[in-house]
């Protein structure tokens, strides 16, 4: 029986993510802070998602998003984030992905 460890899968597995994303330039806020952060901008975006606003719709936001994602530069600021409802943040998300990935 031969026994292994997982650390150099994951050593190799964290380089790769690091090689993949070279434009990772601010960290996210985490913890209390990143709470604070949501807070406030749930309250600030009245609870609304931002994207059905532009759309003429009314619709409660779950999800505090970044408009320009970190990864493509953007910033952990206030005015680079916003509420959005489940749909739109997925649609994102996945829109997100697919380009980061290289796909578009």
């Amino acid at each position: 029986m031969r026994v292994t460890t997982l650390k150099p899968r994951i050593q190799a597995a964290n380089l790769s993510r690091i090689q993949a994303a070279p434009n990772v330039a601010v960290e996210r806020k985490r913890g209390y802070a990143g709470v604070k952060d949501r807070e406030r901008i749930r309250a600030r975006d009245c609870g609304l998602c931002q994207a059905c606003k532009r759309e003429g719709k009314v619709t409660l936001g779950v999800d505090v998003d970044h408009i320009r994602p970190l990864w493509e530069g953007g910033s952990d600021d206030d005015d680079n984030k916003e509420l959005l409802c489940t749909p739109h943040h997925e649609a994102k998300t996945a829109a997100e992905a697919a380009r980061r990935a290289g796909g578009g």
